[in-house]
Protein backbone atom coordinates (compact mmCIF):
# COMPACT_ATOMS: atom_id res chain seq x y z
CA UNK A 1 0.00 0.00 0.00
CA UNK A 2 1.24 3.34 -1.27
CA UNK A 3 1.94 5.20 2.33
CA UNK A 4 1.66 8.95 0.60
CA UNK A 5 -0.87 10.55 2.10
CA UNK A 6 -4.02 11.86 0.52
CA UNK A 7 -4.01 15.54 -0.21
CA UNK A 8 -6.97 17.51 1.48
CA UNK A 9 -9.57 19.25 -0.17
CA UNK A 10 -9.50 22.91 -1.09
CA UNK A 11 -10.28 24.84 2.54
CA UNK A 12 -12.83 28.01 2.51
CA UNK A 13 -11.02 31.14 3.49
CA UNK A 14 -12.34 32.24 6.54
CA UNK A 15 -13.05 36.19 6.43
CA UNK A 16 -13.04 38.32 9.45
CA UNK A 17 -16.43 40.61 9.85
CA UNK A 18 -14.23 43.70 8.94
CA UNK A 19 -13.24 42.04 5.61
CA UNK A 20 -16.92 41.38 4.57
CA UNK A 21 -17.86 44.98 5.74
CA UNK A 22 -15.28 46.55 3.63
CA UNK A 23 -16.34 44.48 0.54
CA UNK A 24 -20.18 45.39 1.40
CA UNK A 25 -19.36 48.91 1.61
CA UNK A 26 -17.25 48.76 -2.14
CA UNK A 27 -20.32 47.15 -3.57
CA UNK A 28 -23.15 49.50 -2.03
CA UNK A 29 -20.65 52.44 -2.71
CA UNK A 30 -19.85 51.03 -6.43
CA UNK A 31 -23.64 50.67 -7.02
CA UNK A 32 -24.29 54.23 -6.01
CA UNK A 33 -21.64 55.42 -9.07
CA UNK A 34 -22.52 52.96 -11.20
CA UNK A 35 -25.95 52.35 -10.47
CA UNK A 36 -25.40 48.26 -10.88
CA UNK A 37 -22.34 45.93 -11.32
CA UNK A 38 -20.73 46.32 -7.76
CA UNK A 39 -21.07 42.75 -6.78
CA UNK A 40 -18.68 41.01 -10.18
CA UNK A 41 -16.51 44.15 -9.27
CA UNK A 42 -16.34 43.31 -5.51
CA UNK A 43 -15.61 39.72 -6.67
CA UNK A 44 -13.14 40.37 -8.54
CA UNK A 45 -11.17 42.68 -6.51
CA UNK A 46 -11.34 40.79 -3.82
CA UNK A 47 -10.97 37.00 -5.29
CA UNK A 48 -14.04 36.23 -3.66
CA UNK A 49 -16.75 34.35 -5.01
CA UNK A 50 -19.85 36.61 -6.17
CA UNK A 51 -22.32 33.92 -4.28
CA UNK A 52 -20.58 35.25 -1.23
CA UNK A 53 -20.81 37.94 -1.86
CA UNK A 54 -24.10 38.19 -2.42
CA UNK A 55 -24.98 35.94 1.09
CA UNK A 56 -22.84 38.88 2.62
CA UNK A 57 -25.05 41.62 1.46
CA UNK A 58 -28.33 39.74 2.31
CA UNK A 59 -26.91 39.15 5.63
CA UNK A 60 -26.09 42.59 5.94
CA UNK A 61 -30.07 43.40 4.76
CA UNK A 62 -28.16 45.71 1.99
CA UNK A 63 -30.62 45.32 -1.17
CA UNK A 64 -29.82 43.58 -4.85
CA UNK A 65 -28.97 46.15 -7.35
CA UNK A 66 -32.23 45.28 -8.94
CA UNK A 67 -34.22 45.79 -5.82
CA UNK A 68 -32.18 48.80 -5.38
CA UNK A 69 -33.22 50.04 -8.74
CA UNK A 70 -36.59 49.75 -7.50
CA UNK A 71 -36.44 51.85 -4.52
CA UNK A 72 -34.43 54.38 -6.20
CA UNK A 73 -37.49 54.54 -8.49
CA UNK A 74 -40.06 54.73 -5.95
CA UNK A 75 -38.29 57.45 -4.02
CA UNK A 76 -38.32 59.61 -7.44
CA UNK A 77 -40.43 62.54 -7.81
CA UNK A 78 -44.31 61.53 -9.14
CA UNK A 79 -44.87 61.12 -12.39
CA UNK A 80 -44.69 63.33 -15.33
CA UNK A 81 -48.56 62.97 -15.73
CA UNK A 82 -49.62 62.44 -12.39
CA UNK A 83 -47.92 66.18 -11.35
CA UNK A 84 -49.37 67.79 -14.68
CA UNK A 85 -52.93 66.80 -13.57
CA UNK A 86 -52.25 68.49 -10.10
CA UNK A 87 -50.86 71.75 -11.64
CA UNK A 88 -53.65 72.12 -13.69
CA UNK A 89 -55.74 75.24 -12.97
CA UNK A 90 -59.07 74.12 -12.09
CA UNK A 91 -61.95 74.01 -14.68
CA UNK A 92 -64.26 77.46 -15.36
CA UNK A 93 -67.10 76.57 -13.83
CA UNK A 94 -69.88 76.51 -16.63
CA UNK A 95 -71.84 79.35 -16.90
CA UNK A 96 -75.67 78.50 -16.53
CA UNK A 97 -78.11 77.61 -19.78
CA UNK A 98 -80.20 80.74 -19.97
CA UNK A 99 -83.33 79.74 -20.37
CA UNK A 100 -85.01 81.95 -23.28
CA UNK A 101 -83.94 86.20 -23.49
CA UNK A 102 -84.54 87.75 -19.62
CA UNK A 103 -86.68 90.65 -20.06
CA UNK A 104 -84.95 93.70 -19.02
CA UNK A 105 -86.18 95.34 -16.31
CA UNK A 106 -86.93 99.37 -16.56
CA UNK A 107 -87.14 101.41 -13.53
CA UNK A 108 -90.11 104.23 -13.17
CA UNK A 109 -87.93 107.09 -13.95
CA UNK A 110 -86.72 104.97 -16.90
CA UNK A 111 -90.75 104.48 -17.91
CA UNK A 112 -91.44 108.06 -17.27
CA UNK A 113 -88.81 109.15 -19.98
CA UNK A 114 -90.06 106.94 -22.47
CA UNK A 115 -93.57 108.48 -22.28
CA UNK A 116 -92.84 111.87 -21.93
CA UNK A 117 -90.22 111.58 -25.13
CA UNK A 118 -93.56 110.03 -26.78
CA UNK A 119 -96.01 113.00 -25.33
CA UNK A 120 -93.39 115.59 -26.61
CA UNK A 121 -93.17 113.81 -30.00
CA UNK A 122 -96.58 113.75 -30.40
CA UNK A 123 -97.67 117.10 -29.64
CA UNK A 124 -94.69 118.34 -32.09
CA UNK A 125 -95.45 116.28 -35.00
CA UNK A 126 -98.91 114.96 -34.37
CA UNK A 127 -97.86 110.85 -34.44
CA UNK A 128 -94.72 108.64 -34.56
CA UNK A 129 -94.08 109.18 -30.69
CA UNK A 130 -94.33 105.60 -29.92
CA UNK A 131 -92.27 104.40 -32.62
CA UNK A 132 -89.76 106.79 -32.11
CA UNK A 133 -89.25 106.44 -28.98
CA UNK A 134 -88.86 102.51 -29.57
CA UNK A 135 -86.02 103.27 -31.75
CA UNK A 136 -84.26 105.60 -29.79
CA UNK A 137 -84.69 103.80 -26.12
CA UNK A 138 -84.22 99.83 -27.85
CA UNK A 139 -87.23 99.06 -26.55
CA UNK A 140 -90.20 97.21 -28.21
CA UNK A 141 -92.92 99.37 -29.45
CA UNK A 142 -95.55 96.83 -27.90
CA UNK A 143 -93.56 97.70 -24.65
CA UNK A 144 -94.38 101.11 -24.79
CA UNK A 145 -97.96 100.62 -26.00
CA UNK A 146 -98.37 98.66 -23.13
CA UNK A 147 -96.70 101.76 -20.57
CA UNK A 148 -99.10 104.21 -22.44
CA UNK A 149 -102.21 102.01 -21.51
CA UNK A 150 -100.87 101.83 -18.02
CA UNK A 151 -101.32 105.54 -17.75
CA UNK A 152 -104.07 105.70 -19.65
CA UNK A 153 -103.45 107.04 -23.09
CA UNK A 154 -105.96 105.04 -25.07
CA UNK A 155 -106.46 107.39 -27.98
CA UNK A 156 -104.36 107.03 -31.13
CA UNK A 157 -102.24 109.85 -32.61
CA UNK A 158 -104.06 110.20 -35.93
CA UNK A 159 -107.42 110.55 -33.67
CA UNK A 160 -105.60 113.38 -31.14
CA UNK A 161 -103.69 115.07 -34.52
CA UNK A 162 -107.34 115.57 -35.89
CA UNK A 163 -108.83 116.71 -32.91
CA UNK A 164 -106.13 119.90 -32.48
CA UNK A 165 -106.33 120.93 -36.08
CA UNK A 166 -107.96 123.68 -38.08
CA UNK A 167 -111.82 123.48 -39.91
CA UNK A 168 -111.83 121.46 -42.78
CA UNK A 169 -110.35 122.82 -45.94
CA UNK A 170 -114.72 121.84 -47.04
CA UNK A 171 -116.15 124.72 -44.30
CA UNK A 172 -113.50 126.90 -45.40
CA UNK A 173 -113.89 126.73 -49.03
CA UNK A 174 -117.51 127.31 -48.90
CA UNK A 175 -117.12 130.24 -46.31
CA UNK A 176 -114.57 131.98 -48.80
CA UNK A 177 -117.09 131.49 -51.53
CA UNK A 178 -120.01 133.36 -50.12
CA UNK A 179 -119.68 137.17 -51.35
CA UNK A 180 -120.95 140.93 -49.88
CA UNK A 181 -120.51 141.97 -46.57
CA UNK A 182 -123.12 139.98 -45.22
CA UNK A 183 -121.40 136.53 -46.09
CA UNK A 184 -118.04 137.85 -44.97
CA UNK A 185 -119.60 138.42 -41.42
CA UNK A 186 -121.19 135.41 -41.61
CA UNK A 187 -117.91 133.97 -42.75
CA UNK A 188 -115.59 135.60 -39.92
CA UNK A 189 -118.24 134.91 -37.04
CA UNK A 190 -118.22 131.10 -38.19
CA UNK A 191 -114.72 131.15 -38.27
CA UNK A 192 -114.19 132.70 -34.83
CA UNK A 193 -116.59 129.84 -33.38
CA UNK A 194 -114.55 126.82 -35.03
CA UNK A 195 -111.16 129.00 -33.73
CA UNK A 196 -112.78 128.70 -30.36
CA UNK A 197 -113.81 125.05 -30.44
CA UNK A 198 -110.19 124.22 -31.58
CA UNK A 199 -108.42 126.24 -28.95
CA UNK A 200 -111.21 124.61 -26.24
CA UNK A 201 -109.78 121.05 -28.22
CA UNK A 202 -106.45 121.88 -27.66
CA UNK A 203 -106.83 123.42 -24.07
CA UNK A 204 -108.34 119.54 -23.36
CA UNK A 205 -105.39 118.01 -25.21
CA UNK A 206 -102.73 119.94 -22.92
CA UNK A 207 -104.87 119.12 -20.02
CA UNK A 208 -104.59 115.56 -20.46
CA UNK A 209 -101.33 115.76 -21.62
CA UNK A 210 -100.07 117.64 -18.12
CA UNK A 211 -102.52 115.70 -16.21
CA UNK A 212 -100.91 112.04 -17.49
CA UNK A 213 -97.42 113.47 -17.14
CA UNK A 214 -98.15 114.64 -13.61
CA UNK A 215 -99.03 110.99 -12.74
CA UNK A 216 -96.10 109.60 -13.98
Amino acid sequence: MSTTPKKNSARRVRYTDAQKKEIVDFVASYNAANGRGGQSEAAKKFKVSPISVGAWMKGTGAAAPKKAGKVAKAAKAPKAAKAAKKAKAPKAAKAPKSKGNTRARYTDEQKKEVLDFVASYNAANGRGGQSKAASKFKISPITVMAWLKAVGVTASPKKAAKAAKAPKAAKAAKVSSSGGIDGKLAALLSLSKEIAKAEAALAQLKGNFSSLKASL
